[in-house]
């Protein structure tokens, strides 16, 4: 069964990474998406933090709808799971062997995504570019020392 619920996972990013290469290499547009109507079941996520003109609030919803009804990869503490096989009471490896192992970097990586752009974000929800960031340092600053 999760065998071939991956092998569905894993035939769908297939068909949506064709549909999205003949639009554009790396973007993923709303478009795509739709065409698929599951934010479930590909993490749109992940290419969408990596898209500077991606919408912030699109990005987070991803990322949520996805981890939804999913176990998430971490610990409680936000320790990633621990691959080496330590000692461990068989309590700790039952709750272990629930979690999932994939996309353990990329769910750290959005959290740290997540807070580090969370103050940079416009009105439309758009990040604030590298340039914008720079002026409204230069701002902040010519007004501290007046």
């Amino acid at each position: 069964m999760y065998t071939l619920l991956r092998f569905q996972n894993l035939l769908i990013g297939v068909t949506l990474l064709g549909i999205s290469s003949c639009k554009s290499p790396s973007v993923v547009t709303d478009e795509t998406i739709n065409q698929v109507d599951s934010l479930v079941l590909y993490p749109y996520w992940i290419a969408m933090m990596n898209d500077s003109t991606v919408n912030y609030y699109d990005a987070v919803n991803a990322f949520d709808i996805y981890w939804k009804n999913r176990v998430k990869p971490t610990e409680d503490n936000g320790e990633a799971i621990d691959i080496f096989g330590n000692q461990k009471s068989p309590e700790e490896e039952q709750n272990e062997k629930s979690r999932t192992s994939e996309y353990v970097f990329e769910y750290k990586q959005f959290l740290n995504w997540k807070q580090t752009h969370k103050n940079l974000i416009k009105p439309d929800g758009t990040l604030l570019t590298n340039e914008e960031i720079m002026n409204e340092w230069e701002k902040q600053k010519n007004e501290r020392t007046q």
